[in-house]
């Protein structure tokens, strides 16, 4: 044992090498400067790989626009972040990307906020129906002008919310529907539909709102499982009974009808038949007050419990197919009135109802089909506001009553009046559909309305379907299954605003124009004018394509659905970056996984009908967010979490309240010497920098393609994680600080550093994996391992003597290593949480930066391949196996420190016991010096026998495995501590040890 006299002024700590950099462990960024950050990762990235990155490879991330209506939410930030990490990562991989934000501006939504914005004297809130019932005093061009006024606004605060994320993207080209360049692709894509006969007009049912007075699609409907209806059980008197039922005895032509049930007695005016089951069997039955009635065999006891009677049965057994040469007379319709038939229809069951189905052709598209195979047109007598028109029933007066309330009432009073209600059931829970704006339910109706034929490209659509790959794979079924189930898509909707439907009506006949000639004259004209002029312009005339002109006509007043406004977004694609040989115009849609039933089949069904191709080579879907118990966001249940309140820190004030009020204690009673304890002093919020990582990392921890939850235990986990990357990337840039940026050839590098690389490369590879497979969730699990079970907890910690003491190839050789794991930590950190990584990259040394590409631009690096060959494996297998050596170390030294025999791991050294020329001690061998560093001891001997234990003062041993049986053992350490490495190997306190005297003669040179 060896120490050294040195001069007594040489203070010993001068003598360290110790972490020195200006990253802080807390961002403490001023608001300009947090800005300038900003901006740096993301808009100056995007304008930089624009400018950099070869065109040859363009990935495009088409946007599926957000309605530009209301407040951001975090289900907006799960879809914009994700886009955000692929686009990042795309940069990373040698691809320019193109990413051009948009929004939907059209639509009910926007219109009906910007009604509601319009408040009466008492300044009170009003309801989307009432804002329709607000909207009769404006004109057409009020309304637009409100509703563009509304959607331009919250497009802008959108934006800047959605950059403050840092979401790179052309942003300053942002598209929106509303827009006239985009108003007349959207025009030229309905007109080539036009020329290939997919456009027609027809008066048959479609959902209709009346709240909303409007068309609906049915992507806009939602089903509520708890509405209220009352059903009806009415009879409706037979007029012929037709050859097999004449043919029976007992049987009463004069008293029998056919008994229905209903949940919709509004549509009894429009009954125009009664659907059979031609292969089910029917009875006639005696009723005490009704006389003969007809209903489904096996339906015959729910009928008495519909009419509360005891039934006589008179026949049984009657084919459904013989009964379709009876008739019956509606029982509200004059009695002169031509009688209805029995129709066959195979979707009538005998497991609800009577086994005999009311059929209104005019209100619901299964009973329009059947009656159109039979000459039966469809009669709707119910106005834009649901409301029954004077065509209802001629010989009684509806008008004007709610079919949904005062008009259903009537009409039950009057079926009772004229004694053929056999019961009703004022209460009926069933799931039924509503207007998702309103939250109102809706009805069905026939009106004239415009659809596109789906069932001509339906084949071609599927086709492209099978083509694309989906993410999850369920993806594909369920839009396959949508588009094979859908025959036609109504278009028109009865509203203002929105891009019009360009389709002329003849005054005198009322017959639409809506020919190739006279689409193309008045698409010119809206070029030069834009669409509000199609309602306001006086000049009708010039709205008429010269060959048209010798008839008057008037332009109509319906717009085009929202989801075919933004169902042709990618002809902005097409026009901006042109045609792909062999590709679909965008590499990828990413969406919540209900469009399906929207933006994605409206995209593909309008691309597929234009070019015979789908607009995306890609599909990815992520689910919704829910609250931690797995509840969805509302107002009601407080649970709702702002994007910007994470951001802002303002969310765990809030957190914090509210788990004070859930674990406040019952008020004790108050004795009467308690005190009364004056209320703290309220807190004064600090400026903090914003915290956009740990928004954009609990996206990234998420499996996005399910639903996926946010709150506060999920939200701390992600900044903890976000903590330890932080205090990663200190150490790294500290330790680094006065790095000279030679590389240590590899061969040269410690066996520890050379481990160490090892799990870099492999963290590197998987990562890069992971991230081509979307699993950005498994990504950060890896990462977040590594950096606190490998890095924190082991590498780094073992590194600090090498580091702070040494100065030789020992240190050169972990400054080298800790260069690398900076350089591909932030490769791989940077697509999540770009902003700490920016943050990082601002305090690096001129060196680190000579010698390493911008970590948010620089291409993936891949590890050495002297990192992962079969040699490095064999060295990883290794120091594998020994984690258990280590493990039995620690557990020696803390035995050791439970029995009070040392403080500090430094006071013991360790003996491991291995057999003598077995693999455990060649590799021992291999890595004898630099045992201690990585065992955290004084010194480390390497026996091949038990020693005897009354040599020590004190002994603690505990069994182990590497690559053969082993022991290890904690003995007193040998040496004196030394005052400038701590390691027990010197002769005196007082002086340092032989190591250390070298490092300090050579620093007072």
């Amino acid at each position: 044992m060896a120490s050294a006299t040195l001069n007594s002024k040489v203070n010993l700590k001068d003598t360290l090498k110790l972490p020195v950099t200006t990253f802080p462990i807390r961002s403490s960024l001023t608001p300009a400067s947090a800005k300038e950050l900003l901006e740096k990762c993301s808009d100056d990235l995007y304008a930089w790989q624009w400018s950099n990155l070869s065109s040859d490879n363009t990935f495009i991330l088409h946007d599926g626009p957000p309605f530009a209506n209301g407040s951001l939410h975090t289900g907006h930030a799960l879809n914009k972040i994700l886009k955000d990490i692929i686009l990042r990562y795309n940069i990373k991989l040698g691809n320019r990307v193109s990413y051009i934000p948009g929004w939907d501006c059209h639509g009910l939504p926007i219109e009906l906020k910007a009604l509601q914005n319009i408040r009466g004297a008492t300044k009170d809130a009003i309801s989307p129906a009432e804002a329709v019932e607000n909207s009769k005093n404006l004109n057409a061009t009020e309304i637009r002008g409100l509703a563009r006024g509304l959607a331009s606004s919250t497009v802008e605060a959108q934006k800047a919310e959605f950059r403050s994320w840092g979401v790179i993207g052309d942003w300053e080209n942002a598209y929106r529907t509303m827009d006239p360049d985009y108003e007349v692709r959207q025009l030229r894509v309905f007109k080539e539909m036009i020329n290939k006969g997919l456009i027609y007009r027809h008066f048959k049912p479609v959902y209709w709102s009346p709240s909303s007075r409007t068309a609906l699609a049915e992507a806009e409907l939602e089903y509520n499982e708890n509405h209220v209806s009352k059903a009806a059980t009415i009879r409706f008197p037979l007029a012929d009974l037709g050859s097999y039922l004449s043919s029976l005895p007992n049987v009463d032509k004069d008293t029998i009808s056919a008994a229905i049930w209903t949940t919709t007695p509004w549509s009894i005016p429009g009954n125009r038949a009664i659907l059979v089951h031609p292969g089910l069997a029917y009875a006639i039955v005696k009723s005490p007050k009704h006389g003969q009635l007809l209903a489904g065999e096996e339906r015959i006891e729910h009928l008495q419990k519909l009419m509360g009677e005891e039934l006589e049965i008179v026949v049984r057994g009657i084919p459904g197919k013989a009964l379709l040469d009876a008739t019956y007379m509606h029982p509200l319709l004059p009695p002169d009135s031509p009688p209805h038939p029995l129709l066959p229809a195979d979707y009538v069951t005998s497991d609800t109802g009577t086994g005999l189905v009311h059929c209104a052709p005019g209100h619901g598209m299964d009973d329009y089909l059947t009656c159109q195979k039979h000459g039966i047109n469809p009669v709707s007598p119910i106005d834009d506001e649901g409301k029954y028109t004077a065509d209802a029933l001629p010989t009684y007066d509806l008008t004007g009553l709610a079919v949904l309330s005062d008009g259903q009432n009537k009409l039950l009073e009057l079926l009772e009046t004229e004694n053929v209600l056999l019961g009703c059931q004022p209460k009926f829970i069933h799931k039924y559909p509503y207007d998702w704006r309103t939250k109102l339910p809706i009805i069905q109706r026939a009106a004239p309305q415009w659809f596109a034929g789906v069932d001509m490209i339906k084949e071609g659509a599927i086709a492209n379907i099978d083509t694309i790959e989906f993410i999850p794979e369920t993806g594909k079924h369920r839009l396959r299954g949508f588009v094979a189930s859908r025959d036609e898509w109504c278009i028109s909707r009865q509203r203002t605003w929105g891009v019009p439907i360009p389709a002329l009506y003849e005054v005198e006949s009322g017959n639409a124009l809506l020919t190739e000639a006279s689409v193309e004259h008045i698409i010119s004209i809206i070029e030069k004018k834009g669409t509000d002029a199609w309602w306001s312009d006086p000049n009708s005339e010039e709205w008429i394509a010269p060959q048209y002109r010798d008839k008057k006509y008037t332009r109509g007043i319906e717009t085009m659905d929202v989801w075919f406004d933004s169902g042709t977004s990618w002809t902005l694609i097409k026009e901006t970056l042109g045609e792909r040989d062999g590709k679909a115009v965008s590499d990828l849609y990413l969406e919540g996984s209900d469009q399906h039933r929207g933006w994605f089949q409206s995209s593909l069904l309008t691309s597929v009908a234009n070019t015979g191709k789908s607009p995306y080579e890609k599909v990815l879907t992520h689910g919704f967010v829910l609250d931690e118990k797995g509840k969805k966001m509302s107002k009601s249940l407080g649970n709702i979490i702002s994007p910007q309140e994470i951001i802002d820190g303002s969310y765990w004030s809030r957190a914090g309240q509210m788990a004070k009020i859930s674990q406040k204690p019952a008020k004790a009673k108050k004795q009467k010497d308690d005190k009364k304890k004056p209320d703290p002093p309220p807190q004064t919020k600090k400026e903090q920098s914003p915290d956009i990582d740990t928004l954009r990392l609990w996206v990234a921890m998420t499996d996005f393609t399910t639903d996926v939850t946010i709150g506060e235990s999920v939200l701390r986990f992600a900044q903890e994680a976000l903590k330890k990357f932080r205090m990663t990337g200190r150490f790294l840039l500290g330790n680094l600080a006065d790095w000279d940026g030679k590389e240590v050839p590899y061969d040269n590098l410690l066996n520890i550093d050379k481990y160490a690389l090892y799990r870099l490369a492999e963290l590197n590879r998987s990562s890069k994996a992971e991230y081509s497979q979307y699993a950005f969730g498994k990504v950060f699990h890896s990462v977040n391992v590594f950096s606190k079970s490998f890095l924190s907890a082991f590498y780094l910690n073992i590194l600090k003597d090498r580091l702070y003491v040494d100065d030789g190839i020992s240190r050169a050789s972990a400054q080298t290593t800790l260069f690398y794991i900076l350089q591909h930590y932030l490769t791989i950190l940077a697509p999540i949480i770009p902003f700490l990584v920016e943050e990082i990259w601002s305090h690096a040394t001129p060196t680190i930066k000579e010698k390493m590409q911008h970590p948010l631009q620089a291409i993936w690096r891949a590890p050495a391949e002297q990192w992962f060959d079969e040699k490095a494996k064999t060295l990883g297998d290794r120091f594998l196996a020994f984690e258990n050596c280590i493990e039995a170390v620690n557990a020696a030294v803390e035995d050791a420190r439970t029995a009070k025999n040392l403080r500090a791991n430094l006071e013991a050294d360790i003996m491991l016991v291995v057999p003598a020329g077995s693999q455990s001690e060649a590799f021992l061998r291999e890595i004898e010096p630099e045992l201690s560093a990585i065992l955290l001891c004084s010194r480390v001997h390497i026996l091949n026998s038990q020693p005897t234990e009354n040599e020590e003062a004190w002994h603690h041993s505990k069994p182990f495995n590497l690559m053969d049986d082993g022991t290890a053992i904690a003995v007193p350490a040998k040496g004196q501590k030394c005052p400038r490495c701590w390691m027990h190997t010197s002769v005196s306190e007082q002086e340092p040890c032989e190591r250390c005297a070298e490092v300090v003669k050579r620093f007072t040179l």
